[in-house]
């Protein structure tokens, strides 16, 4: 359905946006949306998704 460049392009730019939201919502400005743990389970599940999603044979990482 899509290329490995084409996913590969589209993770980066889902890292960096999540990046940036993620120093936003750690800045501690008094006023928290998200909780830091909330931000970590996030990049987590963003994590097993990019592995799962780039793995060279499906089932392996």
């Amino acid at each position: 359905m899509f290329t490995p460049d084409e996913i590969g392009a589209k993770l980066v730019q889902i890292e960096l946006s999540q990046s940036e939201r993620n120093v936003d919502v750690l800045k501690d400005d008094g006023f928290l949306l998200e909780s830091p743990a909330a931000v970590a389970e996030c990049v987590l599940q963003f994590i097993l998704v990019k592995e799962l999603l780039t793995a060279p044979i499906l089932g392996t990482s």
